[in-house]
């Protein structure tokens, strides 16, 4: 049996498509994914974003904003997600600049709602 073709950054319905997938495909992504549970615990931080981050602690329970990413705890970064969730369903695109390994960085976010609750956070580093 084959598997599935691995989806693309750009794909629609990103976050759909990655559930899908299981954890040891979601660490051969080429960008990074992370899921958050509705309290901003990291249910998944993938291998893929630990390499291409920098960040290379367990991050499994972790409150993503205060513990992980503090800054990205910004009205431009945490803001803009609290404010899809007040709309409902989440599915927001913008580029932040500043990762672990390279604070001049400039990363593409993609945020869409998880299944049962939660958020995907995606990310590719240019």
């Amino acid at each position: 049996m084959n598997s599935p073709a691995l989806p693309s950054f750009d794909q629609p319905r990103l976050a759909r498509a990655v559930e899908a997938l299981t954890p040891e495909q979601i660490d051969e992504l080429p960008f990074g994914s992370i899921r958050l549970d509705e309290s901003n615990q990291v249910v998944l931080f993938s291998q893929a974003e630990a390499k291409l981050s920098g960040y290379r602690r367990s991050a499994a329970g972790m409150d993503f904003f205060a513990d992980i990413a503090p800054c990205m705890n910004t009205d431009s970064y945490r803001g803009r997600l609290e404010r899809a969730l007040k709309a409902g369903t989440v599915n927001i695109e913008f580029s932040h600049i500043g990762d672990f390994a390279d604070q001049t960085r400039e990363l593409r976010v993609r945020i869409q709602s998880a299944t049962g609750g939660g958020v995907w956070i995606f990310m590719s580093r240019s």
